[in-house]
């Protein structure tokens, strides 16, 4: 390879006037934000971020200018890659599911950036199709805003096992028995279930019928089956 080889592989190859940026960069915005609305409405009866929601637009937007900067130039891609790898994330994502939206969101900002606007365009919508139907149609055959995890904690010495199992077959479809834990030097025992539960309007009277159990000290119901109950 010769110097005037290695100087067009390192140069980029196109210009992009203002015009086109704009173009690239309201692109993004309006695929970001459908983004967001997609992650919004698949999600329901959960509360849900703000800052999450805001970064699925902003970082489409960021992506595509990203790209825009790095062109074809070999050089800034590799100096790009050096700079993000100084930078540490601790944020905890939720789940799985708003990681696939983080990279459903990159995705759609690097087409904008490579000014591949088909493929955002058409890519967006039929990802976003395609969750749309997993949530009228799931996959494991329960719906997510059906799915929960409770948690009840009980004296040791009160015998409320059975009674407990009985509400919970009354108000619920499935539930199964996650963990099992001894509290304060063996006095009480703490389950936890995840539990598909038969109506969602009827959970507060379940959580009543739970709660005016003699030896029941706790019992909490997550709105999502993603977080840990804890203490």
């Amino acid at each position: 390879m010769n110097d005037l080889d290695l100087q067009r592989f390192l140069e980029p190859s196109t210009l992009l006037d203002a015009q086109q940026v704009v173009l690239t960069l309201v692109l993004a915005l309006v695929l970001g934000l459908a983004v967001a609305f997609v992650y919004r409405l698949s999600v329901p009866g959960r509360v849900l971020s703000p800052s999450l929601q805001a970064s699925l637009v902003l970082l489409a937007m960021v992506t595509a200018m990203v790209m825009m900067v790095i062109g074809d130039n070999l050089a800034r891609a590799f100096s790009m890659v050096g700079a993000l790898a100084i930078v540490r994330f601790r944020t905890r994502l939720r789940s799985p599911w708003d990681i696939s939206f983080v990279f459903f969101s990159l995705a759609a900002g690097i087409a904008c950036g490579v000014l591949a606007y088909q493929v955002a365009v058409l890519g967006t919508a039929l990802v976003g199709l395609a969750v749309l139907g997993m949530h009228v149609i799931p996959l494991s055959g329960i719906r997510p805003d059906h799915l929960r995890m409770l948690r009840c904690d009980v004296g040791v010495f009160e015998g409320v096992e059975n009674r407990l199992e009985q509400i919970l077959d009354d108000h619920l479809d499935r539930r199964w028995l996650v963990e099992t834990r001894s509290q304060r030097f063996g006095e009480s025992l703490s389950f936890r279930y995840r539990v598909v539960v038969r109506d969602p309007d009827d959970v507060a009277e379940m959580m009543r019928a739970i709660s005016n159990l003699e030896g029941v000290e706790k019992v909490v119901l997550d709105l999502s089956d993603e977080n840990q109950l804890d203490e």
